[in-house]
């Protein structure tokens, strides 16, 4: 009866994407763009950048974004 039986998989919300949609569309875009710029902006870098402004990401979860291990995808 119980054979198979398996934990449900938790998927946790991409708190990129989370701001990417509350964003404006500017500011969306430069959010976005700086995503995609880590030659510029390193995880630590926009983390430190964004919370400053009072907006709260951690380092890793631009990581897991960058790295497409969150679950954008």
């Amino acid at each position: 009866m119980l054979e198979g039986m398996t934990p449900p998989v938790r998927v946790f919300p991409c708190r990129v994407r989370t701001l990417t949609s509350e964003f404006d569309e500017s500011d969306a875009r430069i959010f976005t763009e700086a995503l995609g710029n880590q030659d510029v902006w390193s995880n630590h870098q926009l983390s430190a950048a964004l919370t400053k402004r009072g907006v709260p990401i951690s380092e890793k979860a631009i990581r897991k974004h960058r790295s497409g291990l969150c679950s954008c995808k």
